[in-house]
């Protein structure tokens, strides 16, 4: 697991510049402050981060969190680093991890994994909390047939006549709420479509928080015990499937929900990226996007009003704010917005005319008033030429005799001759 730092300086800093003026310079450099080995075996494949109290969280392969405390030292060079403090493992997993999420207090720890469940740990002693066991078949439909009992499946050992329920991958979990008391679950098979799960927390996460949640004890506080509730036998937290629908027609490879728990960013293994409205559960915008599976999706985390590194006014997005980031397995990035347009004013006369420069103005004001002269005199002589001699500039004429022409235009338009009445030159 690596930790880096992306420092942000400013123009004044570097130069030792006037820290008051507007600068609109940026450099962005990773730094690699700290790095840790989970374990032979473990396999890191999830990770997820607290700034509340500094603390990482590791979903590694063999289904086990390792969650670790990130403690921030400075060397006698004024260089800083990160030492990761090894403090719990929550056990409970049976396949590789595939979401974590820290409860907005940062007391819980929220998983999912390919075993087909999302599970809750207590972020300081590590004891599980509750068990969600997730389903990928249509609500409204029949429920799946059970595996018929056979007894050749049990005798033989040829996978062909071995007959297993099919895997439930559980790509994403997350807190809807502030308080901790909804979860979201996407899950689907290795076919077919994803389905988003609702869960309500019948007990306060925070009351729960104190009781320890020691494996095989009762739950604390009350609430409804019938098949909707999902908790397993020895959490400490009643939780219900409020309920399940569908979000996407094809398999989900990775989910991210946004800061104000309103969209959800679904990858999908085809490599489009959807974004989901929570609230009216309908898909507001798809992209295809990528070529192979999406790998990894990163929402928004902070509200749109507040501009990102990259999404000023001036920069080259101009004024498009992203939704949503994806990465694939073709080593490709993506941003995604809901925007139809940028927000980027551009004036009128800018788009149509620009400014003259400082070399263009002064050569424009010598020569105008002498290109002015010149327009005007040539419009006199075409007019005489066709007066005094429109008989010699015919076409016709022109094609039988030039010379004619060309005289006539020399001599009575533009030079007359001495001989002419009432033509005077000034005596030697």
């Amino acid at each position: 697991v690596l930790v880096y730092g992306i420092p942000i300086f400013r123009e004044g800093e570097l130069q030792g510049g006037d820290l008051d003026a507007d600068v609109d310079f940026r450099k962005e450099e990773a730094i690699l402050l700290g790095k840790t080995n989970v374990g032979q075996g473990y396999g890191a494949g999830v990770v997820t981060y607290t700034s509340l109290n500094q603390t990482v969280a590791v979903g590694c392969e063999n289904g086990i969190v390792v969650v670790y405390h990130l403690k921030e030292e400075q060397g006698m060079d004024g260089t800083r680093t990160i030492n990761f403090q090894k403090i719990i493992e929550c056990q409970g997993h049976t396949k590789a991890m595939c979401s974590l999420s820290f409860h907005p207090q940062g007391r819980h720890i929220l998983s999912s994994a390919k075993d087909g469940t999302a599970r809750v740990f207590c972020a300081e002693t590590g004891s599980p909390l509750a068990v969600m066991e997730c389903e990928v078949h249509d609500p409204n439909g029949p429920p799946p047939p059970k595996p018929a009992n056979n007894a050749n499946a049990t005798t033989t050992k040829d996978p062909r006549m071995m007959k297993r329920p099919p895997q439930i991958l559980v790509r994403g979990c997350s807190y809807g709420d502030l308080e901790g008391r909804t979860i979201y679950t996407v899950a689907s098979g290795k076919r077919g479509a994803a389905y988003l799960t609702k869960w309500k927390v019948l007990v306060p996460l925070n009351a729960a928080s104190g009781a320890g949640g020691t494996a095989g004890g009762p739950p604390n506080g009350g609430g409804p015990n019938d098949d909707n509730i999902k908790s397993g036998s020895g959490g400490a937290l009643n939780i219900r499937n409020e309920y399940r629908v569908q979000c996407s027609p094809v398999p989900i490879s990775a989910v991210s929900l946004s800061s104000d728990f309103r969209i959800f960013a679904l990858g999908s293994v085809e490599g489009t990226i959807s974004l989901y409205d929570v609230q009216s559960q309908k898909v507001l915008k798809q992209f295809q996007g990528h070529d192979l599976p999406v790998t990894c999706m990163a929402s928004r985390p902070v509200d749109s009003v507040l501009p990102l590194p990259g999404e000023e006014v001036e920069a080259i997005d101009g004024g498009v704010s992203f939704d949503a980031l994806s990465a694939s397995a073709d080593n490709r990035l993506g941003r995604w917005t809901l925007q139809k347009k940028s927000r980027k004013v551009v004036p009128k006369s800018s788009s149509r005319r620009r400014n003259p420069s400082a070399i263009e103005s002064f050569l424009w004001n010598i020569f105008r008033i002498p290109l002015l002269l010149t327009i005007v005199i040539a419009a006199v002589a075409v007019r005489d030429v066709f007066n005094i001699c429109g008989e010699e500039v015919n076409f016709s004429a022109l094609m039988m005799d030039m010379n004619a022409a060309t005289k006539c235009v020399y001599r009575e338009v533009l030079w007359a001759d001495e001989t002419r009445t009432g033509v005077h030159f000034v005596p030697e």
